[in-house]
């Protein structure tokens, strides 16, 4: 590839905002040429990491957006603590169909069985899967539920939990909510699938 062309090429992927495959095109060209690729064999590689690289982007942007308190992947989850639990339900969910299927999951037990470490798991999975998640407390909720509506933008709010694919509400049922706060809450909790 000559100079003039290079430069154009390098200005047509800043202009398609492709920064991966421009910060690995020296690197791609060079290996092309040793390895004598053609011209489809080059595209496929140098496209497959710019791909590989939005998805890990996307992954870890979906992660932040939803609050986890601590990442808890499923891998560190210790059944054999709990051996009352079906593991093989819980890998079922961490394909996420429930979520297609608008299905609603519900963690019972006593504190410290791994509820939230579950619900943050399945979560994960949801952000993998390029899912929108978003990890609240019950109380949290309610009382962003309440100040919103004190300071007008309550549909707002609500609009936003319900741009959720998946919405996990922790300690659920741990504090008392007034009427107000449970009538807030019940306007978010029938709009979007969650983990309560």
């Amino acid at each position: 590839m000559n100079a003039g062309m290079k430069v154009l090429l390098t200005e047509n992927l800043k202009e398609l905002k492709l920064s991966t495959m421009i910060r690995d095109l020296n690197s791609h060209l060079r290996q092309a040429r040793q390895d004598k690729l053609g011209y489809d064999e080059f595209l496929l590689n140098l496209t497959e990491v710019e791909v590989q690289v939005r998805k890990e982007n996307g992954y870890k942007r979906r992660l932040r957006e939803a609050r986890f308190p601590l990442l808890k992947p499923l891998e560190t989850f210790k059944f054999e603590a709990t051996p009352d639990l079906d593991v093989r339900l819980i890998k079922e969910l961490s394909a996420c169909e429930y979520i297609n299927r608008s299905q609603n999951i519900i963690f019972l037990g006593k504190s410290g069985t791994g509820k939230t470490h579950l619900a943050t798991a399945l979560g994960m999975e949801a952000c993998r899967e390029g899912i929108r998640t978003r990890f609240v407390t019950g109380c949290g909720l309610v009382n962003e539920l309440i100040e919103a509506r004190d300071e007008k933008v309550l549909g707002r709010v609500i609009k936003r939990y319900a741009g959720y694919g998946l919405l996990i509400v922790d300690e659920l049922g741990y504090v008392p909510f007034s009427q107000e706060g449970a009538e807030l809450l019940f306007q978010v909790l029938g709009g979007c699938p969650r983990i309560d």
